[in-house]
């Protein structure tokens, strides 16, 4: 469990302010950040700071949840397509109901 604290905090700024990059060869928007754009495999460093705006894709609620999570269910996760093309996972939260 140690081990992965450090990893945490280095990948802190993408998940938590969805911080990617953009490729400066073909303009793709890529998150999480890869540093080779998968579109047309060349360098692509420079940061880029996604909206946060999207449309839901997909959506399941959670009742059996792995364990160590059980005192979080049910909760509901998405495939959120962000407006900048990515698709990413999402915990989708004050749900009105």
């Amino acid at each position: 469990m140690v081990s992965t604290i450090p990893r945490h905090w280095r990948l802190k700024k993408h998940r938590y302010t969805l911080m990617g990059e953009t490729c400066s060869h073909c303009n793709a928007k890529i998150f999480p950040p890869r540093d080779i754009c998968p579109e047309c495999k060349q360098d692509a460093k420079d940061a880029f700071q996604f909206s946060g705006r999207g449309t839901v894709y997909s959506y399941a609620t959670v009742y059996n949840p792995p364990a160590g999570y059980e005192e979080y269910a049910p909760y509901t996760v998405a495939l959120v397509k962000l407006v900048e093309g990515p698709l990413v996972t999402a915990q989708l939260t004050d749900l009105g109901g």
